[in-house]
């Protein structure tokens, strides 16, 4: 009777317990899954530092660019500058600054571009324009009024400021090149004359070294010109110009104060010759004198004096593109 009666009392006690919860743990990851992740986080760091640090130096590169074509003095140079400083403080921090560097480079080259083609355009304007070329240099005006209007807009992308720049600087560059043909021209016959009045003083012979200098200067002249670096070509025969005319100055002055010597000293033989006269009037001298040569002696053998016309270079009145000098 007892064992039915503690039966039934184990079925009711089992009946009355709660079932157990799920308290299963997460199974922590595989070392080596940690691993990998933790390699993939430093190579993706390692490759965002590495690609911030070249497009820093594009950026960089773009902006001393426009810093030597002048482009500092204008305004949008320093709204620029202050793009600038907020980047490298980006990138300072960490910061993937990419994209923003590559925009600012642009902008930097629009920039230079600009300034390039101001001053083409300054250039320009000291002289005639061609007929043949008045509707390129209309264009560029055209397109540097466009850019600067863009440019007071904050908004305004690199691509079209760099698009406007390049394309009046390209405009310009047409301009010029017509221009400076003749400008180039002129310079190079003042040289040739330059040349010439130095050659009249010698000074092949007594300066040979800045004489060949500036003849090298001037035949560097002639080879840009000939491919038609015509700027490049009016830059050397100015240079040319100058020493040539320097040198002509200096013999001449040089030669001035010698024939004065000369004059001075011959004004003081003179009267040295009328005082020897009176002298001779007074108690001539008869017989041989020692320290006094027979005034048939020969003291000092004659020298044969190269002819000073064979030190100096030719250099031809002409010159032709795409060739040589004629």
């Amino acid at each position: 009777m007892l064992f039915p009666f503690f039966l039934i009392l184990s079925f009711i006690s089992c009946g009355s317990k709660k079932p157990a919860e799920d308290t299963e743990k997460p199974t922590p990851p595989a070392v080596e899954e940690t691993i990998e992740e933790t390699i993939e986080e430093t190579i993706t760091e390692t490759v965002s530092s590495a690609g911030n640090e070249a497009a820093i130096a594009g950026m960089d590169s773009a902006r001393k660019a426009a810093i030597d074509s002048g482009a500092d003095e204008y305004d949008m140079f320093n709204s620029l500058e202050d793009l600038y400083a907020s980047i490298k403080e980006k990138a300072a921090n960490g910061e993937d600054v990419t994209s923003d560097c590559a925009e600012l480079a642009k902008k930097y080259k629009a920039l230079e571009a600009y300034a390039n083609a101001k001053s083409l355009q300054d250039k320009i304007e000291q002289h005639e324009i061609p007929e043949l070329v008045q509707s390129a240099y209309d264009k560029g005006c055209e397109d540097l009024d466009d850019f600067e209007t863009l440019a007071d807009e904050p908004d305004s992308s690199a691509d079209d400021l760099l698009a406007k720049a390049t394309s009046a600087y390209a405009s310009f560059k047409t301009v010029f090149a017509t221009v400076a043909k003749q400008v180039a021209k002129d310079a190079r016959d003042e040289a040739l004359e330059a040349k010439k009045d130095a050659d009249s003083l010698k000074a092949a012979v007594s300066q040979k070294r800045e004489y060949n200098r500036a003849v090298e200067i001037f035949k560097n002249g002639d080879a840009s010109y000939s491919m038609m670096g015509f700027e490049t070509a009016y830059d050397n025969y100015q240079e040319a110009y100058s020493i040539f005319m320097a040198l002509y100055s200096d013999i001449f002055d040089k030669r001035a104060a010698a024939l004065a010597a000369i004059e001075a000293a011959k004004k003081s033989v003179e009267e040295s010759a009328a005082v020897a006269e009176e002298a001779d009037l007074e108690a001539p001298l008869t017989g041989d004198v020692d320290g006094i040569e027979d005034e048939d002696a020969v003291l000092l053998e004659e020298d044969d004096y190269a002819n000073p016309e064979d030190a100096e270079e030719y250099l031809s009145d002409d010159i032709s593109i795409g060739g040589d000098a004629k």
